[in-house]
């Protein structure tokens, strides 16, 4: 599978969810596929996405979120992975797209060979072994993708 490929099924089931996408070549991919005022796209933050979701969560209980993230920002964030493990927060559900890799920094390894992310709460992994092109940038800047995602949460 390629990582466009996976990326399209995670979005293909999305209805009105919250989507968190983490930076780089995700959040392009995200914003080319299928923007939409209810993803929040990461700018310069790896490892965040989860976090930030596991706060909408706790703040938005009847909403659904879903972060999608790379195995490298997951793997930068562990600490918040063991969190939402203990907290299990029914409405929070975590997508990490593994190609063994930083892909967005250069494709330098990523240890994930050496976890079972499955094993965290409501989390799904999807391994890629093809990488396509970097989807271009994302057109809008980093105050409007806040203020129009915002909305959505109220």
């Amino acid at each position: 599978m390629t990582r466009l490929q996976a990326v399209r099924s995670v979005l293909d089931t999305l209805t009105d969810e919250l989507l968190i996408v983490t930076t780089g070549f995700l959040s392009r991919d995200v914003f080319h596929l299928r923007d939409r005022k209810e993803n929040f796209y990461m700018c310069g933050s790896m490892g965040n996405a989860y976090p930030i979701g596991m706060g909408i969560a706790l703040g938005s209980p009847e909403r659904t979120i879903t972060v999608l993230s790379g195995d490298g920002a997951a793997l930068m964030s562990l600490g918040s992975l063991v969190l939402g493990n203990s907290l299990k927060l029914p409405n929070l559900w975590h997508i990490i797209i593994d190609n063994k890799k930083y892909a967005s920094t250069g494709g330098q390894p990523t240890c994930s060979d050496g976890i079972d992310f499955t094993q965290f709460h409501n989390t799904r992994v999807i391994h890629v072994d093809h990488d396509e092109p970097a989807s271009p940038r994302i057109t809008l800047d980093p105050v409007e993708i806040a203020r129009r995602f915002r909305f959505c949460i109220r």
